[in-house]
């Protein structure tokens, strides 16, 4: 009988922590390992649905616009109401000119929070979608 191994990549890891209701860096002791953004995005979306927000993310960018931030989530709870403009980067991720474009014209909008999100800003990010320190932003 064959034994079946399987082979976890880093990724495939924290999209299973985040699944899980897990924040990766606590179980990984934060000891400065790269998040990917597939993880991060789990878990700013569960978050926002948790809290009850609206959130989107474009799965195929192929045809949309260059630089155009990763997630959208809308918080109604605030006054008045507040749009997140996301862009998710790892660690060593760099921010394209176009991104830098769209993340400083979306910041010119009243409501609107633009900006881009790293791995060690997650703490805060959760903060706000959890409608604390809602002076920070």
């Amino acid at each position: 009988m064959a034994r079946h191994t399987s082979h976890w990549t880093l990724a495939d890891y924290y999209a299973l922590l985040a699944r899980q209701h897990q924040a990766a860096d606590a179980v990984l002791g934060g000891v400065g390992l790269d998040m990917p953004e597939k993880a991060m995005l789990a878990r700013l979306r569960r978050l926002a649905h948790q809290a009850g927000l609206r959130c989107y993310h474009t799965w195929r960018s192929k045809r949309s616009e260059e630089g155009f931030p990763d997630v959208l989530i809308v918080d109604t709870r605030a006054v008045p109401p507040r749009l997140y403009c996301l862009e998710l980067k790892t660690a060593t991720g760099e921010v394209t000119l176009a991104q830098q474009a769209w993340i400083a014209a979306l910041a010119q909008v009243p409501g609107v929070v633009a900006r881009v999100v790293r791995p060690q800003d997650l703490g805060a990010i959760e903060g706000w979608l959890r409608d604390e320190e809602a002076e920070s932003r």
